[in-house]
């Protein structure tokens, strides 16, 4: 996924270049209903906390029925806000944006944060003019304490 991302760095983002990073990502996975595509269940994506019966939501994702309606408009928006858009944004705020709009709309089953994470490495590539992977998951998993710990109660990272 990453040498894609190196590669084609300056693509407008769309749903075959998610999709694609989606099915490198989760290769021998069986479990999962879609891959390659956006989930299709019916049960809500929630982050929830508490006790079994007395759980707290602190966030619910759009519908699976809304997913693609939202993901069309997630890469509109990625693409119209990029320095050579319709509507240019300052990188560092696009990165964080795009990571926190994607990860909300939560559109596949799993692999959504290193997707997420993808992305935000494509933002900065855009924005240096260059492919520039910055290794955001390394330097994560390195200060995972402090990147949990400063992310929102509802964050799944």
């Amino acid at each position: 996924m990453l040498a894609d991302l190196y590669r084609r760095w300056s693509d407008p983002l769309d749903d075959a270049t998610l999709f694609r990073w989606h099915q490198w990502l989760m290769q021998g996975r069986t479990e999962l209903r879609t891959i390659g595509g956006y989930r299709r269940h019916e049960e809500p994506v929630q982050v929830v906390s508490g006790r079994l019966d007395r759980p707290k939501v602190h966030f619910e994702a759009p519908p699976s029925s809304a997913v693609a309606e939202e993901m069309a408009r997630f890469c509109r928006w990625f693409n119209a806000t990029r320095s050579t858009g319709e509507t240019p944004m300052p990188s560092l705020a696009r990165a964080g944006l795009a990571h926190l709009y994607f990860e909300s709309i939560h559109p596949f089953e799993d692999g959504n944060g290193r997707i997420g994470r993808a992305i935000a490495e494509k933002v900065l590539a855009q924005g240096a003019g260059q492919p520039s992977l910055t290794a955001l998951s390394l330097l994560i998993q390195r200060r995972r304490k402090e990147y949990y710990g400063a992310a929102p109660l509802w964050w799944t990272g």
